[in-house]
């Protein structure tokens, strides 16, 4: 069990002290009487009357790793505190971390990596596709890890599958944080759906009806109409875009190989027909009127605050979600799903199979010893000890013992002081097969069950492992033009017609030449 303070400390070596005193004596007889063991004819034995010094073998001192991470909890943690000591403890590490909110780290990354002056280990915050770290890779700013990962039994454990996403020209230029492939999920208030007496829903439809009942059948019970259906933010940025109901509906996720040639999703009926159901949720009301400008922190704040019954994130949130809106309701409960069935089938959009990578730059980490001693960093973190303490935080605080069992006792607490600031940066395996098991929430056990269900039906883009130059030079700007055209057609400022053309603006602005060059990259061109 993980406590303040750990049982043993990784790197320590025991003293152990040499005394070897022998007596010799030599008679003075002229008989020459022997001593034990010899003869008279034995030679004398040699002089041992030496006191040997103790043979000591100093601990070997904590290995300083400097870090800057993303940081999505609420309260960056002092460096003092007792799960960072019990981590660095373990590791016998002395940890320097810099946080950054995750809305503003990409931001700040291009930055630091511009400025050269980067601390040992820095993150990237999702696909690491960015011009500014495709450039930094061509020109080995950071270590290629790809020769080292088997030295570690737990990083070697990562699927290959993972490795090759996150690749450049067959290099691996950080370590990746892995997560599930398919893990997006819409998470609502299940008190909320037992008062307006209907099911979990399965289909599209179904998810309609159950938006619809939470803004006019007064889910939370205060008499007003003061409810809606789903908290979304712009889309692109914190809501669920229109590819996540195309998908549903039998489009490719973003873009699909069709005789050798990519084609983009937007030019497939099945995605407009996604944008179209976000429109009638818009229409009716059942999403807020001012989705396209609210942060992330305005669209947690409304399913929080008991606004809205459902919100979009994945599956990992939801224990936290509960938390939080429990905080002010505290009978309610949070349930999630993340497939809703249409006609055509039941598929869901995979991702990347992880959430950036861990670089080390070679301004830093100067020998590929210090790259073995922080690549050893992480892969202790994927140990029994350590996956309890990411996964359990210190008993007593965090969780306890209940009949040999763990349980935890503060999911808010846990998620402020283990989850946000130390588990999810930081972590690279997978730790709920290692970790001790214990009498989890039961969402834990769902989200389990619900993203390896989803395995079964998943999407991939084919695009994921393939680099094109104009993607990574202008995809910002070119992913705008379709961005900016879903908001203006789900708000009604623009007509079908008027979209389709924004999409032809996309493709030969540039879209063309990424399908062309993902088709040369997938061809080994």
């Amino acid at each position: 069990m993980v406590r303040t303070k750990l049982g043993k400390k990784r790197g320590q070596v025991s003293i152990s002290i040499l005394l070897a005193m022998t007596l010799i004596g030599s008679g003075c007889s002229s008989t020459n009487t022997p001593t034990t063991g010899g003869t008279t004819n034995d030679p004398p034995a040699p002089s041992t009357n030496t006191e040997q010094k103790p043979d000591v073998t100093e601990p070997e001192q904590p290995f300083k790793i400097t870090m800057s991470l993303n940081f999505d909890g609420k309260d960056i943690p002092k460096p003092d505190n007792p799960v960072q000591k019990a981590i660095e403890e373990y590791t016998n590490t002395s940890l320097e971390l810099q946080y950054t909110p995750g809305a503003q780290y990409q931001d700040k990354l291009s930055v630091l990596i511009a400025s050269g002056d980067m601390p040992m280990v820095v993150a990237s915050y999702g696909a690491p596709k960015q011009s500014y770290l495709l450039s930094a890779f061509k020109n080995d700013v950071f270590w290629d890890i790809s020769p080292y990962i088997q030295e570690f039994p737990n990083l070697s454990k990562l699927n290959d599958t993972i490795f090759e996403n996150v690749a450049y020209d067959g290099k691996v230029y950080g370590l990746p944080r892995e997560r599930p492939i398919a893990r997006n999920a819409f998470i609502y208030r299940a008190d909320w759906l037992a008062k307006v007496g209907l099911e979990e829903p399965k289909t599209l439809e179904e998810f309609y009806t159950m938006l619809k009942a939470f803004k006019e059948q007064d889910p939370d019970g205060n008499g007003k109409d003061d409810t809606y259906g789903m908290s979304m933010g712009a889309i692109g940025g914190s809501g669920p875009e229109p590819q996540a109901y195309a998908v549903f509906m039998g489009a490719p996720n973003v873009w699909s190989v069709e005789d050798g040639s990519f084609v983009r999703d937007v030019f497939k009926p099945e995605y407009l027909e996604g944008l179209k159901f976000q429109k009638r949720l818009y229409d009716e009301q059942l999403i807020h009127p001012d989705f396209s400008i609210m942060d992330r922190p305005q669209m947690e704040g409304e399913f929080e605050n008991s606004k809205a019954g459902v919100i979009y994130n994945t599956t990992n949130v939801a224990l936290s979600y509960e938390a939080r809106v429990m905080a002010t309701v505290p009978d309610a409960k949070v349930s999630f799903f993340s497939i809703l069935g249409t006609d055509k089938g039941e598929f869901v959009a995979g991702a990347m199979g992880s959430n950036g990578i861990l670089m080390f730059p070679k301004t830093s980490v100067k020998t590929e010893d210090d790259l073995k001693r922080i690549l050893t960093y992480f892969d202790q973190l994927a140990d029994q000890e350590m996956a309890d303490l990411l996964s359990w935080g210190i008993e007593g605080e965090h969780s306890k013992i209940v009949d040999g069992k763990y349980e935890m006792v503060d999911q808010e607490a846990f998620d402020n002081e283990v989850g946000f600031p130390y588990k999810w940066p930081m972590r690279a395996v997978d730790l709920e097969p290692i970790k001790t098991e214990g009498n989890v929430n039961p969402l834990l056990l769902k989200e389990l069950e619900v993203t390896e269900n989803n395995k079964n039906y998943v999407v991939n883009n084919p695009a994921n492992p393939l680099i094109s130059d104009t993607f990574t030079e202008r995809g910002v700007e070119l992913e705008q033009i379709i961005k900016d055209a879903d908001v203006k057609f789900v708000m009604g400022r623009i007509d079908e017609a008027q979209w389709k053309k924004e999409m032809d603006k996309w493709w030969s602005s540039g879209g063309e030449t990424i399908a062309k060059e993902y088709e040369a990259a997938l061809a080994g061109g």
